[in-house]
């Protein structure tokens, strides 16, 4: 049973953290890249929205902040790019997912397996939430398959350079690019 907290549709942004927003939405068919893409351009919000502990807070959303988020065909991942209001990246973050889909009205979306990781500017690699994961597991909210699923994801994401700066750049450079296509033709 999928939790309706963990659906993540792309393109569309919590109301509580921001105020207003513009956003576009496509879908990506080429050779070595599939799936849905979105831009996301923060106009107002209600609060900054703040990650970290005090002395190591990281902001992630403010007026200016805009995203790249991208949901591949066939993976179980989905990736979020965020820039500040200077274009320079806070960092890229992955949800590692059950499943990348499209709802009865077209709208696409990432069912949540807790589980994440960020890339940093610096290169470093932050995982989160493995206490949740386990929790949710042993609470029997996901299965083992979806549980040691999650796990593997996240190692290939780290094996496989995914998750690494350069992959990260060259990525969100060609989304951005498609995502601007025939906006100034």
């Amino acid at each position: 049973m999928v939790n309706a907290e963990r659906r993540r549709y792309i393109g569309k942004m919590d109301k509580d953290l921001f105020k207003s927003y513009t956003s576009k939405i496509i879908r990506v068919d080429e050779e070595s890249l599939n799936g849905y893409a979105a831009y996301v351009k923060v106009i107002e919000v209600n609060h900054p929205f703040i990650v970290g502990e005090k002395g190591a807070e990281l902001c992630i959303g403010d007026v200016g902040y805009s995203m790249i988020q991208f949901l591949p065909d066939n993976e179980n991942w989905g990736l979020c790019a965020i820039y500040d209001n200077h274009g320079k990246i806070v960092e890229w973050y992955f949800d590692i997912v059950r499943k990348n889909a499209v709802d009865e009205e077209g709208c696409p979306y990432c069912d949540d397996l807790y589980l994440d990781l960020a890339v940093m500017p610096d290169g470093r690699i932050l995982i989160f939430d493995e206490d949740e994961l386990q929790s949710v597991y042993e609470s029997n909210k996901i299965t083992a398959d979806e549980f040691h699923m999650a796990h593997r994801v996240k190692d290939e994401l780290i094996e496989r350079k995914i998750a690494d700066i350069h992959y990260m750049e060259v990525l969100c450079l060609r989304l951005l690019a498609l995502l601007q296509k025939g906006e100034t033709e």
